[in-house]
């Protein structure tokens, strides 16, 4: 399935330093939807979620646009679930998972107080804890109006911070239907988002944690492929925030590209000024062959060097083995061919030319 967009990260963050991935914020996912107006857009979402304000901000922006197809893959939660309740059709990769979960705060206190100020504190805790409440039950109602639930048994399944399999999240009516293929399992599964592997990530998001998935024994072009397809969502949306290269991290985002580009040879990406990038499943299976090729021609190289070394060491031997004949016949006794004094030539001696002429004379 191909994707017109990509939803990851923490929502409402550009960058994520502490994650050190690209987030996503209300503003991007604005100014992708403005220059696609009027068009059918499938996106794609695999996130742990991040600050409810954007996610809420997302999901009314995919509802005005009105022809948003969502496809849940990975790990997805919290904020990243809200903003995809309005959508035109919400579905979900077999082998993906689904949270929605109770709000949450981030505290941080270290103080002294006398009784006074301890009452004021404690007040001040109740009115956020108001406030969380007020916040669960308009994102339990957010819920049950795409799920047809009461607003009770949304908050229950909020309360219980449980993870849904694909058909859970079907069954509880927060996806319309499973994407039962194949090849989105795999990619799903290869997605189980980056931060599931990342200690404290549970911390982070304020999630049930959630174990590690084991390392697998894919090939190394298995893995390149999938680590440029997350690459390619990850990366090919510019923070439409500030285009300009002052903008710190588009201006790392593109120095990174282009190092990607310039390692791995890939001519045809497009790298703009805003480090826009786009890499299709055509580049990604060409990437692939490239490698493979390589890959076999360092077996050959490989192979045809085995093949010099023997043929080598068979000279060798052949050359050791004359050597050794050679050595032998000199030191063999040569044949015994008899020896005569100097001018014993017996009968068969040559002849004077007096000797010659009295022979013929008596013939003439």
């Amino acid at each position: 399935m191909k994707y017109d967009y990509y939803i990851t990260g923490t929502i409402g963050v550009a960058y994520d330093w502490w994650t050190g991935h690209r987030g996503t914020t209300a503003n991007m996912v604005k100014n992708f939807l403005n220059d696609h107006k009027d068009q059918e857009v499938t996106i794609a979402v695999s996130s742990l979620g991040g600050y409810i304000d954007d996610g809420l901000t997302i999901m009314e922006y995919i509802k005005d646009h009105g022809k948003c197809n969502m496809v849940i893959i990975g790990m997805t939660a919290s904020a990243a679930t809200i903003l995809c309740m309005k959508a035109k059709s919400v579905k979900i990769a077999r082998g993906s998972m689904m949270l929605i979960h109770n709000s949450s705060a981030t505290y941080e206190m270290w103080t002294s107080a006398n009784k006074e100020q301890l009452d004021n504190i404690i007040k001040q805790f109740q009115h956020e804890r108001e406030q969380l409440d007020t916040i669960d039950k308009c994102l339990a109602d957010i819920y049950a109006q795409k799920n047809g639930k009461t607003l009770e048994e949304n908050l229950s399944m909020m309360s219980q911070e449980k993870w849904l399999s694909a058909q859970d999240a079907k069954d509880f009516g927060l996806v319309d239907s499973v994407l039962d293929d194949d090849d989105e399992a795999v990619k799903a599964k290869a997605v189980k988002n980056a931060y599931a592997g990342i200690a404290g990530a549970s911390e982070h998001y304020g999630l049930p944690h959630f174990a590690k998935e084991e390392k697998t024994s894919r090939s190394i072009f298995r893995r390149m492929k999938e680590a440029l397809k997350n690459m390619s969502g990850i990366m090919n949306d510019a923070e439409h925030e500030d285009n300009s290269l002052t903008n710190p991290i588009v201006a790392m985002k593109k120095i990174v590209l282009n190092l990607i580009c310039a390692i791995l040879a890939i001519k045809d990406i497009a790298v703009s000024e805003k480090g826009e990038a786009t890499l299709t499943e055509d580049q990604l299976n060409m990437l692939e062959n490239e490698l493979k090729a390589k890959d076999d021609l360092i077996a050959n190289l490989k192979a045809e060097k085995k093949t010099a070394e023997d043929a080598k060491a068979t000279a060798e031997q052949n050359l050791a083995d004359l050597q050794t004949q050679f050595d032998n016949f000199k030191a063999e006794a040569g044949a015994d061919t008899g020896s005569k004094p100097a001018g014993d030539e017996g009968t068969h001696a040559p002849k004077t030319a007096k000797d010659m002429y009295n022979g013929i004379k008596n013939l003439l």
